[in-house]
């Protein structure tokens, strides 16, 4: 028997983050800095409808820099703003009554929402983002 054993390195003992996390990611980003570009360019200026469009979008790309770099905080975050997302777009689709409103509803709240929960919920990804590392128990 040799006196040399194996001892895994810290990141082989961390739970691996699926695919699909990484896609939403990538998804949650693009949306959110295509918005960006579009209202900036506008020229509108940066008065409170603005702000108003772009506090949801500056969630978005938090929660989506968040997941690329496997922080906790941003599946907390992620979870906690779909919900919120669904329940404006539900409040929205119910109580405004304008006429494109439901388009916006779908693309702004809904559609993010969706995407947000189908890849942070599977057990895969709530353990990836929110078991202890074993190396930090050693």
């Amino acid at each position: 028997m040799s006196g040399l054993q194996y001892q895994p390195t810290p990141s082989a003992l961390e739970p691996r983050v699926p695919w699909y996390v990484y896609v939403s990611a990538l998804l949650l980003l693009g949306w959110g800095s295509l918005v960006l570009i579009e209202w900036v360019s506008l020229e509108q200026g940066f008065g409170p409808l603005f702000w108003r469009v772009m506090s949801p979008v500056a969630v978005e790309l938090a929660i989506g820099a968040g997941l690329l770099f496997r922080k906790r905080w941003a599946w907390v975050l992620g979870t906690a703003t779909s919900a919120v997302f669904i329940a404006e777009g539900l409040r929205r689709l119910i109580f405004v009554r304008v006429e494109y409103e439901w388009l916006v509803v779908l693309v702004d709240y809904l559609i993010p929402a969706i995407v947000m929960l189908a890849c942070l919920l599977p057990a895969r990804a709530r353990h990836a983002f929110l078991r202890e590392s074993r190396a930090n128990l050693v």
